[in-house]
């Protein structure tokens, strides 16, 4: 069986551990279950996410959003389908399967993927933001990135920490809040789609006779109030590891 190993520097008594794929997934689920406990306001956003995305799969489109520096990312994975074939030109070889790509988007990885790669083109988007800002500054230290981990020099450590979250702040926080931005964006792409009306003050969308209600940003994220606590939280975090 295919096992996950990990290692005895991980465990109480310093022995590996061997865990089954369902294990796995069942942590995976305990640490989600923690996240969701403790920061509430994840819930909510992902709540209102998987809504608007559903919908979107329901009209058979793929995921497109526009990330803050203006790059149009398509999430549009199909579902392939499993055909056995033998090759003409070994006349006695065994026949082999292979993958077709169809034209039929594969709504479960879609979904499933959403999330993480939305996260990662914010974190590429902070990254191109911060070396963009530093070559307008004339500063050029020694930067090395994975995701959203950076390193520098140690004398450089400091201008580095300030930047990164004045990108972050930029990203997120000028002008509009960039969930309005993405939530305005995904809208237009359901309503060029497919006309959308308004019932009893709430914008709806019939998909194979049924309605579906366009959910709406958890208010919470629209509160300007919330938007300066989170800024100056940002502002005094420790964001690096001298």
């Amino acid at each position: 069986k295919k096992m996950y190993v990990v290692s005895k520097d991980n465990t109480k008594d310093n022995k590996c551990v061997y865990l089954l794929p369902k294990e796995i997934k069942d942590l995976g689920n305990i640490i989600y279950d923690g996240l969701i406990d403790n920061l509430p306001s994840l819930k909510k956003l992902s709540k209102y996410l998987d809504s608007l995305i559903d919908i979107i799969l329901k009209l058979d489109m793929p995921v497109v959003w526009i990330t803050p520096l203006g790059l149009k990312i398509s999430l549009s994975t199909v579902t392939f389908k499993s055909v056995r074939t033998r090759s003409s030109l070994i006349p006695y070889g065994k026949p082999v399967t292979i993958s077709i790509p169809t034209k039929k988007l594969n709504s479960k990885k879609i979904k499933s993927s959403f999330m993480p790669n939305l996260i990662h083109s914010l974190d590429a988007s902070n990254i191109h933001l911060l070396c963009n800002n530093l070559n307008l500054m004339n500063i050029k230290p020694p930067l090395y990135t994975i995701h959203d981990c950076f390193a520098s020099t140690p004398n450089n450590m400091a201008i580095m920490e300030n930047e990164v979250k004045k990108s972050f702040i930029e990203i997120y926080f000028k002008d509009q809040n960039y969930i309005e931005k993405m939530h305005n964006n995904l809208i237009e792409q359901i309503r060029s789609y497919k006309q959308t009306q308004i019932i009893n003050g709430e914008e709806i969308i019939e998909i194979d006779n049924k309605l579906y209600k366009i959910p709406n940003i958890p208010q919470s994220f629209l509160n300007q109030k919330i938007v300066h606590i989170f800024i100056e939280g940002i502002k005094k975090s420790k964001f690096f590891i001298s």
